[in-house]
């Protein structure tokens, strides 16, 4: 696990000279003390709020703003700090084309690039830059009307781009060598900034894939043991010498059906690793979907009666031919059914559709749809992950290891299909619940 303690970059020694008599950033002389305040930032978890602050301050600027962006991620921070108030950060991920935090991006992007690259109208654009990104309810904060010069510094590193902009009421005349050094450590900062978020991330990770596995241990543990029970039992049973006939028939139903119940779990297990570890050729064929639903349904008979629900099994009237593998398609259709079953409300439809209309670009659609609880929103971009389970399934207590799906979603990609999956509010306290995939 990743260490708690924050990495420091370098140790800054504490200014023991005598405060100078006057300082010159003109010149680039008497810059010690400001050197040692900056470096001394960079000893904190979050360096960047420091940063501009002592900026700010040392320099006696208005207000001092900090932007970098980090290409390998995509993602845009900025750092704001103005007299009277406290820093803030903020991070601009990608967002929507057209959104508000879309907007700040580009805008953000376009103050970096004009410190990299200035141009003769920078006043201009610089204003109405800053008036765009730190934009309030009621408009620009009326601190920066107070603005009325702008210093930028390019901040242009290895992994990264960025730009400290000083904000005053007049312009400040900083030495070239001063600024190159002011370049280096928000760099430094900048990139301790991302490596802290680095950190953080990795160690939320692990701790996920360890409740992932804490998760999958104790879920396999009960899904092993509770059909090595029932056998156990049928066996100690069967070797009663007052058994009835009857009664050996329904332990040795109940042998079976345990037995087959561990042997798939098993077998899904091991498919689940041959899809990960190699892709296996599929043995593709020219497959009636008609004659496979219809046949998939009539072996679910007794699972969807004793789940107390209903089929309804939406074909076409015509045939439907398609070249694919058509035990690896029943394997996918079987799955997403027992899913459903699992998930459905009692007394409601599960409905399997094959579609009706002319297939566009040599493609056909099926859609299985149930009705039972929702999928938050937050776990749809993760139902197909390996021994992932959402909440409800958890809560319910009901049955699984988390690699239905899983094993869903390899097969469909081996097939060369697409596999889609939505919720949406459908009946009061129910929702509809819709795998759609593309051959």
């Amino acid at each position: 696990m990743a260490s708690e303690n924050f990495p420091v970059l370098f140790q800054a020694r504490p200014y023991g000279g005598e405060q100078p008599a006057s300082s010159s950033l003109a010149d680039g002389r008497e810059t010690w003390p400001l050197v040692h305040a900056l470096a001394a930032t960079l000893n904190d978890p979050n360096p960047l709020p420091a940063l501009a602050e002592v900026l700010g301050n040392h320099l006696g600027g208005v207000a001092c703003l900090l932007l970098c962006h980090y290409p390998t991620t995509n993602d845009l921070v900025y750092t704001c700090w103005h007299q009277g108030a406290a820093p803030l950060s903020q991070c601009l991920s990608p967002a929507k084309a057209g959104s508000p935090q879309d907007w700040q991006r580009r805008v953000a992007l376009g103050l970096i690039q004009q410190a990299i690259e200035p141009t003769a109208n920078a006043r201009l654009r610089w204003q109405q830059g800053l008036a765009a990104l730190l934009r309030e309810e009621n408009g620009p904060p009326a601190w920066l009307r107070t603005v009325a010069s702008c210093t930028p510094i390019a901040v242009d590193g290895s992994g990264l781009q960025g730009a400290i902009l000083l904000l005053g009421p007049s312009g400040l005349a900083i030495d070239q060598t001063v600024q190159a050094n002011l370049a280096s450590l928000g760099a430094i900062a900048f990139h301790q900034h991302y490596l802290q978020g680095q950190a953080v991330r990795h160690t939320e990770q692990l701790r996920y894939l360890n409740y992932l596995k804490e998760d999958f241990l104790s879920t396999l543990n009960h899904e092993l043991r509770t059909p090595l029970t029932s056998m156990m039992l049928a066996i100690r049973m069967l070797r009663r010498p007052d058994l009835t006939p009857e009664r050996t028939t329904l332990y040795l139903d109940i042998l079976e059906q345990q037995c087959s119940r561990e042997i798939n779990l098993v077998n899904d297990l091991l498919m689940l690793q041959t899809l990960e570890s190699k892709a296996s050729a599929a043995a593709d064929q020219a497959t009636d979907l008609k004659q496979l639903l219809t046949e998939l349904a009539e072996r679910s008979e007794a699972k969807l009666q004793q789940a107390q629900l209903t089929l309804d099994l939406q074909l076409p009237p015509d045939p439907v031919v398609l070249s694919t593998d058509p035990q690896r398609l029943t394997k996918v259709l079987s799955e997403l059914l027992s899913n459903a079953c699992k998930y459905s409300a009692p007394q409601t439809t599960v409905t399997l559709s094959l579609s009706t209309e002319q297939p566009q670009n040599g493609r056909v659609a099926l859609q299985m749809s149930n009705l039972g609880a929702a999928i938050e929103a937050d776990e749809l971009p993760h139902i197909f992950d390996k021994f992932r389970r959402g909440q409800s399934a958890t809560k319910d207590g009901i049955a699984g290891t988390g690699t239905g799906l899983a094993l869903v979603h390899g097969l469909v990609e081996q097939l060369k299909g697409t596999i889609k999956v939505s919720s949406q509010p459908s009946q009061p306290q129910l929702w509809q619940t819709c795998f759609t995939l593309e051959f």
